[in-house]
């Protein structure tokens, strides 16, 4: 049988077949597939709709290869819960864009889908240029991850849970040979079967085992450059601070301890001596550094680079501004690769009163190629200065439409600064525009700056 969920419908809630589910309090198995959840990822899938949202767990908890970082994720029928312990709850535990993934791996650019204008009875979307409608509609605002704790769904909690459609209502042969009219989201396909009595004439396709089975890596393509230096400029470019220089003994440095990582499938900041391919050159980059590893020999050097500067704490370092030099090193070997980024043995932070541009922000002001994923926004402040106390954060298109999110002070690493975290993609083809106010070392301050997404 292809499908098991049977959505639910606005006032009354419609499941299929109860799951038979054994196991311990910590732990939840289930017969049909042989897997368990457990932990956050167990919690999460219960409080959020179980099975009739996600459907049945398809393999264990593990670490996955995703937008280039290594993160702990399990798979579902309908979707891929992942690991995000650096995020305040519920922003620990996110959703994977398998819709988006989908399409991708079957070479479609929803970017060019035709596109519509609002139509009475539907719910336009101007950030991607659809209507939802009907019984679609219906199923949409019905389902929701529970964000603020009040009973009924939020249309936040609804663009959370499914994102925004990707196209309208079209018709689509399926795997069954068949063809029905479907309609495309972010992170799900709701389909329309006349021939199934309502409520149960709508479902959600088995994007979860789909886009595992299509043998791709669910990664954001990397540019076709392997030039390091240039993407670690480009991306301080960005956000407005100056170029660095790349110091040879350090990249051989970061090199050594690339191939200890990779050879020996550990992700660390201090070696072993006692394991293979240990030495003190690759140990000083391992302390001084940044660190990545990927699953597969897929990954390039840039990747590297673009997944540290999707987390907050190594991309305060990677965008540090009075740091002039940086050593970088990158290595593969039977189907790990790693790499290590030098930040700390020229880091210049004694200068940081000469730098004017404080704070360094990211997404930088009027930068035009963010990308749409749920990228962190960040505010830098020094070191070894104090930290801020935000007064009021907002999110917002440049239409007005408030984007959910969360926003802490408390980064990794001591760095000092505040960080939005969105509670889904950011819209493609968007302007966005943020404002933080507070006050940094007893005086108030007001930043307010805009970016604009691409597809």
């Amino acid at each position: 049988m292809r499908y098991f969920l049977l959505l639910l419908m606005t006032g009354m809630a419609f499941f299929s077949t109860v799951p038979h589910a054994t196991g311990r309090s910590a732990e939840r198995c289930f017969s049909e597939t042989g897997f368990c959840i457990s932990g956050r990822i167990r919690s999460f899938w219960e409080q959020n709709g179980g099975l009739p949202v996600f459907g049945f767990p398809t393999g264990p908890e593990q670490g996955m290869a995703i937008e280039g970082r290594i993160v702990r994720a399990q798979q579902f029928e309908r979707n891929r819960l992942e690991l995000h312990p650096g995020n305040r709850p519920p922003y620990d535990v996110l959703l994977g864009r398998l819709g988006a993934e989908r399409l991708s791996q079957m070479g479609r650019d929803w970017q060019s889908f035709p596109q519509s204008q609002p139509q009475p009875g539907c719910r336009f979307f101007p950030e991607t240029g659809h209507n939802v409608c009907g019984d679609i509609l219906a199923a949409w605002r019905a389902n929701g991850l529970e964000l603020d704790g009040r009973r009924g769904t939020t249309e936040a909690e609804s663009l959370a849970l499914f994102g925004l459609p990707l196209s309208d209502l079209v018709s689509e042969t399926l795997s069954d040979g068949k063809t029905y009219q479907v309609q495309w989201f972010e992170r799900a396909r709701f389909e329309l079967h006349p021939e199934l009595a309502p409520p149960y004439h709508v479902l959600l396709g088995l994007l979860g085992n789909e886009t595992r089975h299509s043998g791709q890596a669910s990664q954001q393509p990397s540019l076709p450059s392997n030039d390091w230096l240039a993407q670690v400029n480009a991306y301080r470019a960005r956000a407005g601070v100056p170029p660095v220089t790349a110091d040879p003994t350090l990249n051989d440095n970061c090199v050594q301890h690339a191939r200890y990582m990779a050879e020996n499938g550990v992700l660390t900041h201090d070696q072993n001596p006692s394991l293979p391919w240990a030495s003190g050159a690759g140990q000083t980059c391992a302390q001084k550094g940044n660190v990545w590893l990927g699953s597969g020999n897929v990954w390039k050097p840039l990747d590297a680079i673009d997944g540290w500067m999707m987390s907050v704490g190594h991309r305060a370092w990677l965008l540090y501004p009075t740091t002039p030099t940086f050593g970088f090193g990158f290595y593969q070997t039977r189907g790990v690769s790693a790499a290590g980024l030098d930040v700390l043995t020229h880091a210049r932070l004694d200068q940081d009163t000469t730098f004017p541009g404080w704070p360094v922000r990211y997404p930088g002001g009027d930068q035009q190629d963010v990308p749409p994923i749920q990228l962190p926004i960040t505010l830098f402040w020094p070191y070894f200065g104090p930290t801020p106390v935000i007064s009021s954060v907002s999110l917002r298109t440049g239409s007005g439409m408030s984007l959910p999110h969360s926003a802490t002070t408390n980064l990794p690493a001591g760095h000092k600064g505040v960080a939005i975290i969105p509670a889904q993609a950011l819209p493609p083809f968007t302007t966005i525009e943020a404002t933080v106010t507070g006050t940094y070392d007893g005086r108030p301050f007001n930043v307010t700056w805009q970016f604009t997404t691409r597809r």
